[in-house]
C-alpha cells in the first residue's frame, strides 16, 4: 500500500450513535485522574453521538474510520468510596481504529429485533434519524426496543446533552475548534484538540478526565493529511447546521423517542441534500453490524484486536488502583510521627450544593399576558427559598402561559425540563445556593431574549 491515505468520499448519514461504556469497549486502558486525584472507579462513561458525516481512511497500519457531528462525553466516578462526581466534555467527532470499529460491528445483540439498519448491542446503538422508510408496524417495534433499552435508562444524559447543545458557547468552531475523541493506534483513548482553542476555554477542557488517557492538542495532524480545505468546510457547515436543529428542537422530553420523529423534520427542510441510508439486506449471514456506511465494503472481514492494547475488565482496573494505594508506605506503629491534624470537611460536596429543608409554601399569582413579568415573578419565586414541587411547577405554569402567546422559543424546552425535574424531587427540599444561582443566570438570560 502506498504511504499516501486513500481517501473515501465523505458520506452524508444522519445517525444517533450511542456508547454505553467507552471503556468497556477499550479493554479498560486506564481509570484516569480528576482534580489531582487517582480515580477509584467508574460506574457510567457513556459517549452519545449525533452523527451527520463521516469518511473512511486507509492507511499504512490499517482503515480509520471518521464519524462528525455534536458528540457528549460523560463519566460519572468516585475518587473517594461513595462519593460520586459527573464530568463531562463536548465532541464535534469519532476517530476509530479498524479493529475498535469492529469489535463495535460484532457486539451482541441484546433484543429479538432484528433490523439490520438499527443496532442495538451491548457495546452500539445505532438508529437513523430517518425511518420513513420502515413500516408503521415496525416502526412501532423499534420505537419500543429504543424506549426500553436506551431512552428510559440514559434519559437524564441525554437530556443533559441536549441542554449542552443548547449552550450558546458550545460547539462553535470560532471558539472552540474540533473536539475529537480518538480511538487511534497513536492517540488511543485520547481526545484531540485544536491549541486555537480559546484560551478559557482550553484551559477548563484539559483539566484530566476519568476514564482518558489524556486530551492532546494535535487533531490538524489527522484533519490536515486527511481531508481538503473544502471538505473541512464541509464538515464545518454540516456540523453548524446540526447545531442550529437539534438546539432548537422541541420535543418531549418525558417521550425521548420524539427527538428522532422532530429531528428527522427539520433535517429534511434545513438540509434536504441529505441522504437516507438504508443497509443493503443480503440473504447470507454478515459477519458485521452496520454502524457506519463508509465501513459497509468491509462486512465480510475482521481484525483482531493488537496485543499492545491488552484488554482487561473493569474489576481488574479498580482493582490494580487499590493494590497501588496499599502499597504506599506506611510508618510501623513504633514509629513516632508526627502529623498535624488537620479539621474534618466533607470533600467533593460543598455546602453551597447541598439542598436545604424548606417549609412548603403558596405560590403567589403569576401573570398570564406579559413574557418579561411572568418571568421575573418566576426569578422572585427561586429567590425565597421555595420547596422543589412548588418550583417545578411554577415552571410548568410559566410555561404554559408563555407557549399560549409565543409558540416557539428557544428556552421553552428549559422550562419544560426543569418542570419535570423539580415536580419530582423529595418533598420539604429547596434550591441548593449553587442551583439557585445557576437557575436566575438562565432567566435573566430568557429575560434578555424577550425584550
Amino acid at each position: 500500500m502506498s504511504n499516501v491515505p486513500l481517501k473515501k468520499k465523505l458520506i452524508n448519514n444522519n445517525i444517533f450513535l450511542v456508547i454505553p461504556s467507552w471503556g468497556k469497549l477499550l479493554g479498560y486502558p486506564t481509570l484516569g485522574r480528576y482534580a489531582n486525584h487517582d480515580v477509584l472507579s467508574i460506574s457510567q462513561d457513556l459517549v452519545i453521538f449525533f452523527g451527520g458525516i463521516e469518511r473512511a481512511v486507509k492507511t499504512m497500519r490499517g482503515t480509520i474510520y471518521y464519524l462528525f457531528g455534536l458528540g457528549y462525553y460523560y463519566t460519572k466516578f468516585e475518587v473517594q468510596t461513595g462519593r460520586y462526581i459527573t464530568d463531562n466534555r463536548p465532541l464535534t467527532g469519532l476517530l476509530l481504529s479498524d479493529f475498535v470499529y469492529d469489535r463495535l460491528a460484532k457486539s451482541k445483540n441484546i433484543t429479538l429485533q432484528n433490523d439490520r439498519d438499527v443496532v442495538v448491542g451491548e457495546d452500539i446503538f445505532k438508529i437513523p434519524i430517518d425511518l420513513s422508510f420502515k413500516s408503521e408496524n415496525k416502526k412501532t417495534f423499534i420505537q419500543g426496543t429504543l424506549m426500553r433499552n436506551l431512552f428510559i435508562p440514559y434519559k437524564d444524559i441525554i437530556l443533559e446533552f441536549i441542554e449542552t447543545i443548547r449552550d450558546p458557547n458550545k460547539y462553535k468552531f470560532d471558539k472552540t475548534g474540533h473536539m475529537i475523541l480518538s480511538a487511534h493506534w497513536d492517540f488511543f483513548n485520547q481526545i484531540l484538540i485544536s491549541d486555537d482553542m480559546q484560551p478559557e476555554i482550553k484551559l477548563k477542557y484539559l483539566e484530566s478526565v476519568a476514564g482518558l488517557n489524556g486530551i492532546s492538542l494535535r487533531v490538524y495532524k489527522f484533519l490536515i493529511e486527511h481531508f481538503t480545505d473544502s471538505e473541512l468546510l464541509e464538515i464545518r457547515e454540516t456540523i453548524r447546521k446540526l447545531n442550529e436543529i437539534y438546539s432548537t428542537v422541541e420535543f418531549d422530553p418525558i417521550y425521548l423517542y420524539s427527538l428522532i420523529d422532530q429531528v428527522n423534520i427539520w433535517l429534511k427542510i434545513k438540509m434536504p441534500n441529505s441522504i437516507t441510508h438504508q443497509v443493503k439486506h443480503t440473504p447470507k449471514k454478515t459477519l458485521k453490524e452496520s454502524i457506519l456506511v463508509s465501513a459497509e465494503e468491509n462486512l465480510a472481514s475482521f481484525v483482531e484486536w493488537p496485543d499492545q492494547f491488552r484488554r482487561r475488565t473493569k474489576k481488574e482496573l479498580e482493582d490494580s488502583v487499590l493494590i497501588g494505594r496499599e502499597r504506599l508506605y506506611h510508618p510501623k506503629k513504633e514509629e513516632k510521627t508526627i502529623v498535624k491534624e488537620e479539621p474534618k470537611r466533607e470533600k467533593f460536596e460543598p455546602r453551597f450544593i447541598e439542598r436545604p429543608t424548606v417549609e412548603i409554601k403558596t405560590l403567589p399569582e403569576i401573570p398570564t399576558s406579559n413574557i418579561i413579568e411572568i418571568l421575573s415573578v418566576l426569578k422572585e419565586i427561586i429567590k425565597q427559598d421555595y420547596d422543589l414541587s412548588s418550583i417545578g411547577k411554577a415552571f410548568e405554569i410559566a410555561r404554559n402561559y408563555i407557549k399560549s402567546m409565543v409558540l416557539h422559543l428557544n428556552y421553552l424546552w428549559d422550562l419544560s425540563k426543569y418542570a419535570n425535574i423539580y415536580q419530582r424531587a423529595k418533598p420539604n427540599l429547596g434550591l441548593s445556593y449553587k442551583e439557585k444561582l445557576e437557575l436566575l443566570e438562565k432567566v435573566d438570560t430568557w429575560i434578555d431574549l424577550s425584550k
